[in-house]
């Protein structure tokens, strides 16, 4: 171990003591988890040889207690399994698919990020409407290697139920950490409980992670180069369900930068949220869109006896983007003792159309250079000392997110949702709010936004959620005004 590293690990190891003390017995039962997060020497990582089948696994669970979920996050390079093989990579707790984080709406979440990394970091809980100050979900905060910071996430109990995700937003450094494996699941409990006649359904957490690996390591290569595609760390593994059967799929696209298009040999999903909103009905696909940083939760009704394939579509982001191969995630098995397949509910509960309801408008636009090097919102790159939209709290604002480049981007804004109105000039169906929209090559999606909840209060940001144009300048910053 050289000698940076070494202070590094003496760092990390005493932050986590100190975590004990500042966060109570319940960290001091994490300090194991967390120090299998120490850094280690490139050449520690080991050939794993042969890649042989996986069993699917979902991630692990840490849940809340009493109205409180307590954790330490180490964030370090380490040893870890991607795809079959043993990989150096920067991670959280050592491992490339780190807990999933149960929680009740009300609840306080409070996590400890402890820095081992030789870089910057910071933490942001993706698509939950909680307060942008202080040490909650705060992306202007940041944690210097060898630092810790503590984090106070209060949910709303208004919080709807559903699938969000946690990673680093370091302006800069999003992609490359996030594209290593710095991304987890974070999800509020109660999305089908309305529905007794869905009670009790099995469900699974599927969380997509691709990763660029060369010399034993997750390497950074153009993104439409070659990436080993995954499903919860895993290279194609086995799902087995009975025939008729019906469970819960949490599907997040928790990778940096590609595109998904999702389709289960046989099957149709039937959509129940998206980006952890319910929608007002059971939309039945075909086919499953997911950009960086979405979110679809779907039931699926398995099918007769036999193997199917779920997979992903190639995917071309435009003449200015990335072209990328298609890949099966994973091989579903239909085996077993038939069971009755349930009836499903056709309309689920109703969702607030905003069409009626926007008190201004504004234009967003998206563009870059010639080479890609720098993207802009609105002609101008990120500045964080620099404020580019105010919005008076209350206000309910169509946008219209306009795309001036030939590759696609996708639009997200923190701590609010949108309705989707329409794209390219066509009107969209109304089922549900999401927080990610594609936004077509030269083409344009209009949005409508509110910034009607009083804990949004404070400055945040909106982006690109493809993080290598979101690092190269495609981000601006917005304060809701009391």
């Amino acid at each position: 171990m050289t000698s940076p590293t070494r202070a590094r690990t003496l760092v990390l190891a005493a932050a986590l003591c100190a975590a004990t003390v500042c966060m109570g017995p319940s960290a001091a039962n994490l300090r194991t988890a967390v120090l299998l997060a120490l850094p280690v020497a490139a050449g520690e990582a080991r050939d794993a040889g042969p890649v042989r089948p996986e069993t699917f696994r979902d991630p692990a669970v840490v849940a809340s207690h009493n109205g409180v979920l307590e954790l330490t996050l180490g964030a370090a390079r380490a040893a870890v399994d991607v795809a079959g093989r043993q990989v150096i990579a920067q991670v959280y707790n050592g491992s490339y698919v780190p807990p999933t984080l149960r929680v009740q709406p009300g609840d306080v979440v409070r996590l400890r990020l402890v820095n081992a990394l030789d870089e910057t970091t910071n933490l942001h809980v993706h698509g939950l409407a909680v307060s942008p100050l202080g040490t909650s979900d705060n992306v202007f905060l940041h944690t210097a290697p060898g630092r810790a910071q503590d984090y106070e996430i209060r949910i709303p109990a208004t919080q709807p139920a559903g699938l969000y995700w946690y990673h680093p937003h370091p302006h800069g450094r999003s992609d490359e950490q996030v594209r290593n494996g710095m991304s987890g699941a974070l999800i509020v409990e109660g999305l089908l409980d309305p529905f007794p006649e869905l009670g009790g359904l099995p469900e699974h957490v599927l969380l997509l992670k691709d990763a660029q690996i060369g010399d034993g390591k997750i390497v950074r290569r153009d993104v439409g180069d070659d990436a080993v595609r995954t499903v919860n760390g895993l290279l194609d593994p086995t799902m087995t369900l009975r025939p008729g059967e019906t469970q819960l799929w949490r599907i997040g696209n928790v990778g940096a930068d590609l595109y998904y298009l999702v389709t289960l040999d046989g099957h149709r999903f039937y959509e129940v949220a998206r980006d952890g909103h319910r929608l007002a009905r059971l939309v039945p696909k075909r086919q499953l869109l997911l950009e960086p940083g979405a979110r679809e939760e779907v039931l699926v009704q398995a099918a007769g006896r036999g193997t199917y394939q779920l997979r992903t579509a190639g995917f071309d982001t435009g003449p200015q983007g990335n072209r990328y191969p298609g890949a099966v995630l994973a091989t579903v098995r239909v085996e077993g003792a038939a069971v009755p397949p349930l009836t499903l509910p056709k309309r689920l509960l109703p969702v607030a159309d905003l069409r009626r309801q926007i008190t201004g408008r504004r234009t967003i636009v998206f563009s870059e250079t010639a080479d890609g090097d720098t993207l802009f919102v609105d002609g101008r790159t990120f500045d964080p000392s620099r404020t580019d939209t105010r919005v008076k709290l209350g206000a309910i604002e169509e946008w219209t997110i306009r795309n001036e480049s030939a590759e696609l981007h996708d639009f997200h804004i923190h701590q609010t949702h949108f309705q989707v109105t329409e794209v390219n000039g066509v009107p969209q169906r109304f089922d549900g709010y999401q927080d990610i929209v594609n936004v077509p090559v030269h083409g344009a999606v209009k949005v409508i936004i509110p910034f009607t909840d009083p804990v949004i209060v404070g400055r945040f940001v909106y982006h690109c959620h493809l993080l290598s144009h979101e690092d190269k300048g495609m981000m601006a910053t917005i304060e809701v005004m009391p």
